[in-house]
């Protein structure tokens, strides 16, 4: 009985103890059974459609029982196209107790009518195109128990060799007790109709799904578990149901879209309906483990039709409930390993990029990151964003760095002995974090014939103030060896630092080089000579920030209470030494000089200094400074404001020009918001200001009579505002 059944038995309890201290009349209690007055026997319920070629051997096998005819009957259940399966029937000798039936099309349909006409005690099920052995019914009923479902002995007969049991539901009955220990041990033999015998006054009470075409057993037999958590009962006599998988029968059914995807998806929501209400461990272990064999349906007709692959993964890739069964979907498809030092279920802007990259590509991946819980927070609810495209995901345990040479090294080690890396023919590695890029360029080094696509989020040699990063990651002696394998003009560039060859390896040895904007393809190639920055152009491609469907915009609710009869600004970022709260607090300033109704909502980190501040500069009534909202908290928020800030760092103090475009512009697009840009002349953002006439106002870092312009003009496009 799981906690819950337990905790509602203690309240029904003590309200009776209640009553009965206080003297009431106490109420008859709901039996936690379902309780039948039927007669002791079985009822043989056969669902009949097309079963011309199959009913004689049938029937044949009813008539060889040597259970009492007085304690047995069957039920034929005409539905479909029968008629010449009944016209043979109504030929052959039947000297058992029958009852015929006519349902609408549908195996569900036709077994839940002969459910309801049932009048023995117990119920077991018979496709038409199986047969029982003759002491069936008899060793069935002798070992039978109330609230009990007995499992029996499944043969197979293929063509017409019988495997004797020799098969994987038999098999998992062969290792265990007469009681199992639990539903899980068993789930292979509860997920199907035949080889069992089940009280009727369960099924009376809760009957198949009749709008599942196939998957009614699966999911019939978890609803009875979850409603009633009964005995399971290994049958100790002989008793064997012989199941026929000739071709023809019910349980060969040709590979399809409509079998294996649709039908399969129907049956996993079912499951994944149950499991939503359901805390019992066993219970939930038996279900999740159900969901994944029937996506194991899914997954066979990918492995023959991948062109279908994006049409079925746009069925999936939003049904994102607890335990959805992506990584059986995909199993064994992915051809391309994406190396992401950091990556979901770590918050980390980067590791969220790569992980829409995966959203954006729509096509089955494995991911290879690091445990990242030494220096990043967790958020399993970001792992929605890729995992509908994921098969493996392997996470490595190594100390986290950013730039420690040992502890990449080791990363890298781990990985090319955890990474099984022929099944891949591409590699897609994206770096801020070193460990990414040196992990593939190792990869890429042992086999040189598999694609390799490298990313940078941003310059990593140079920092924001374009100073050079140091650390050492290469030996002199392997700077030689290196040098031996790059063109010799190049020669120059290679060196022992860790930073300068995260970008130099992958612009030699890459075969693809993804930018995500044209300024950083400028800045990071600009110190290399003509022929250097030749050969990366030819194999770059500039990719912006990819964005998320709208559905992600609400997977989560955030709670932000905001005055709608005032003009909502957002801010959603820390701030920096390059990016200062500075314009943001005159935005403040000027609505309070002009008594605006507008409010502006900062979500940062660092609360205490930036509400400091805010009072220092005396624009607290204006500001509301709030702490960080979870990713899918702030995509949620994002949509009710009124317009966002997004600002440019201020980097013209130390670079020609601005390499950076923050990624939060491609969330904020997706949101439908105005978008007010504080940019840098000629950085990116700038030049979206200039190209973006709908959505996206702007005015320069610093400029307060911009900022005083850009404020009027938002305000005015706004019509619940009056200034």
């Amino acid at each position: 009985m799981s906690n819950l059944k337990i905790r509602e038995r203690l309240k029904e309890i003590n309200k009776i103890k209640n009553s009965v201290l206080s003297d009431e009349k106490v109420q008859e209690e709901t039996p936690l059974f379902p309780v039948s007055n039927l007669e002791c026997g079985i009822s043989v319920i056969i669902p009949v459609h097309q079963g011309e070629k199959f009913i004689e051997d049938l029937v044949d096998s009813l008539k060889k029982q040597t259970l009492e005819t007085r304690l047995f009957e069957v039920i034929f259940v005409f539905n479909g196209e029968y008629e010449k399966s009944e016209a043979l029937l109504e030929k052959l000798e039947t000297p058992f107790n029958h009852k015929i039936l006519y349902s609408d099309q549908g195996v569900g349909i036709a077994r839940n009518l002969g459910i309801n006409n049932a009048q023995y005690s117990y119920i077991t099920f018979l496709d038409v195109d199986d047969t029982l052995s003759a002491d069936y019914l008899k060793n069935s009923l002798s070992e039978a128990e109330p609230y009990t479902i007995l499992l029996n002995q499944l043969h197979e007969i293929v063509e017409t060799r019988d495997d004797h049991g020799n098969n994987v539901i038999n098999k998992e009955l062969l290792r265990l007790n007469q009681y199992p220990n639990s539903y899980f041990e068993v789930g292979k033999n509860l997920s199907l109709n035949g080889a069992k015998i089940v009280p009727t006054s369960f099924l009376l009470n809760t009957q198949f799904n009749e709008s599942l075409n196939n998957g009614e057993d699966v999911v019939l037999y978890a609803a009875l578990i979850t409603e009633f958590k009964p005995i399971v009962k290994i049958n100790q006599q002989p008793a064997v149901y012989y199941r026929y998988k000739g071709q023809g029968t019910l349980s060969r059914a040709k590979v399809s879209f409509q079998f294996n995807v649709l039908d399969r998806i129907n049956v996993i929501d079912a499951l994944q309906e149950l499991l939503k209400y359901e805390d019992d461990l066993d219970v939930r272990n038996l279900i999740i483990d159900r969901m994944r064999s029937q996506a194991l349906f899914i997954n066979k007709y990918l492995v023959l039709n991948m062109d279908d692959y994006g049409r079925v993964t746009d069925l999936i890739k939003f049904k994102q409930d607890e335990f959805y069964p992506y990584q059986q979907v995909n199993k064994d498809l992915a051809k391309t390993l994406y190396i992401s030092y950091c990556f979901p279920p770590f918050v980390d802007t980067s590791g969220v990029v790569m992980a829409k990259r995966i959203n954006q590509g729509k096509k089955p991946v494995d991911v290879v990151f690091n445990d990242m819980t030494d220096v990043r927070g967790m958020d399993p609810s970001l792992e929605v964003i890729a995992n509908p495209y994921i098969d493996d995901k392997y996470m490595i345990n190594t100390a986290s760095s950013f730039s420690n040479a040992g502890y990449i090294q080791s990363f890298v080690d781990k990985v090319k002995k955890r990474v099984e890396m022929q099944k891949y023919n591409h590699l897609y590695s994206r770096a801020l974090w070193p460990g990414s890029h040196m992990a593939a360029f190792e990869f890429k080094m042992n086999d040189s014939s598999l694609k390799w696509t490298a990313e940078f989020s941003d310059p990593i040699l140079y920092d924001i103030k374009n100073e050079a990063r140091k650390a050492g990651y290469f030996t002199v002696k392997e700077v030689k060896r290196l040098k031996k394998k790059v063109p010799k003009n190049f020669e120059e560039y290679i060196n022992t630092n860790l930073f300068n060859m995260c970008e130099v390896l992958p612009f030699i040895f890459a075969d693809e080089i993804v930018f995500t904007n044209i300024n950083q393809q400028e800045v990071m190639l600009e110190r290399f000579d003509d022929e250097f920055k030749n050969m990366v152009y030819k194999k770059s491609v500039i990719s912006k920030h990819p964005s998320l469907d709208e559905y992600y915009y609400d997977i989560d609710k955030h709670y932000v209470s905001l005055n709608q009869n005032e003009f909502n600004i957002g801010y959603f970022g820390n701030f920096y030494e390059t990016r200062s709260a500075t314009d943001i607090i005159n935005i403040a300033k000027k609505i309070k000089e002009y008594k605006i109704k507008a409010r502006l909502y900062i979500f940062t980190n660092d609360t205490s200094k930036v509400r400091s501040q805010v009072i220092t500069q005396g624009v607290s009534e204006i500001v509301q400074v709030n702490t960080y909202l979870k990713y899918f908290e702030f995509l949620n928020a994002s949509k009710e404001f009124d317009c966002l800030i997004l600002s440019d760092a201020n980097t013209k103090e130390y670079m020609k020009k601005n390499p950076y475009l923050a990624s939060k512009y491609s969330d904020y697009i997706s949101s439908g918001t105005k978008i007010w840009s504080l940019y840098e002349e000629g950085s990116v953002l700038s030049e979206i200001v200039k190209n973006d006439n709908n959505n996206v106002f702007g005015s320069e870092l610093g400029d307060t009579e911009a900022i005083e312009e850009t404020l009027f003009e938002l305000v005015n496009h706004n019509k619940k505002i009056e200034s």
